[in-house]
């Protein structure tokens, strides 16, 4: 199994990589906004970022007042892991891949242009002029670096987060994809029986504190999680010693014993081991 992540420095650079890529590997694509449609059923609505037209506007003071980040950031994690264990596949959209951080065989990949070559492209796909489509592409690149800091805490258009950067003002599409094709023969970006095992460790680990989370009552109870996905155990570790130890473990104990695979969950460095 892989998984090619192509962030959009450029939309339609992105797009005719996706597009070439997807017919070349046939395997299906990924979008983030087919992420946000998974990630309803844990109420990422309610968050006021699953419009998928909110790259176009800054974070409010109310948003980041009151962090609903991390509801959003966990439904949105946990619906793409969901997406992607069904198999191979190409996932386009941000800096969704950093939810996946910790899978060693994602292949990061950032599709780029230079502004003078997307303001020409936008010029001509939507009729304007050159001072309308300059003001529009800064626009979006100032609101996609507040979106990515405000919801990673980190700069998209840093090439540390990705393996390939990608040109494309000089290089053609079909050169891209033999790049990445070559990319995909090695064995760091396949999966094995490690590799997989740990992917569905993070889904249940990611699972676990959303549900947690989504739960008002153990919603302010900051823990960590490891899971064990194969045998259904949750250890859940960090329950603070100021806080009602037994109550705690008896709330996250009735919100995780909802999760499905979960047959035994375990609490260590509290006050009943």
């Amino acid at each position: 199994m892989f998984v090619v992540a192509i962030s959009r420095g450029s939309e339609s650079a992105s797009k005719s990589l996706r597009e070439y890529l997807s017919r070349e590997l046939e395997v299906p694509v990924l979008l983030r906004e087919t992420v946000f449609e998974e990630a309803d059923k844990y109420s990422i609505h309610e968050t006021g970022f699953s419009d998928i037209s909110f790259i176009d506007r800054a974070p409010s003071v109310f948003e980041r007042r009151y962090y609903r980040n991390k509801h959003y950031l966990l439904a949105f994690q946990v619906a793409l892991f969901e997406l992607i264990m069904k198999g191979s596949c190409i996932y386009e959209g941000h800096l969704g891949h950093y939810l996946l951080k910790g899978l060693p065989f994602i292949l990061r990949t950032r599709a780029i242009l230079s502004e003078e070559n997307r303001i020409k492209l936008y010029m001509k796909s939507n009729n304007v002029s050159y001072e309308i489509a300059s003001n529009y592409v800064s626009l979006v690149d100032d609101r996609r670096r507040h979106w990515s800091e405000f919801l990673y805490g980190m700069n998209l258009e840093d090439p540390k987060y990705y393996d390939l950067v990608i040109n494309l003002d000089y290089m053609s599409v079909h050169t891209a994809v033999e790049i990445i094709l070559t990319a995909l023969k090695q064995a760091e970006f396949n999966s094995n029986d490690d590799s997989m095992k740990l992917m569905k460790n993070l889904y249940l680990e990611s699972k676990a504190s959303l549900y947690l989370y989504l739960e008002p009552a153990t919603r302010g109870i900051e823990v960590d999680i490891n899971a064990d996905y194969h045998n259904g155990s949750l250890i859940v570790k960090g329950i603070s010693s100021v806080m009602d130890s037994d109550k705690s473990e008896q709330l996250i104990r009735g919100v995780l014993s909802k999760l499905e695979k979960v047959k035994v969950i375990k609490f260590i460095d509290s006050d009943h081991k």
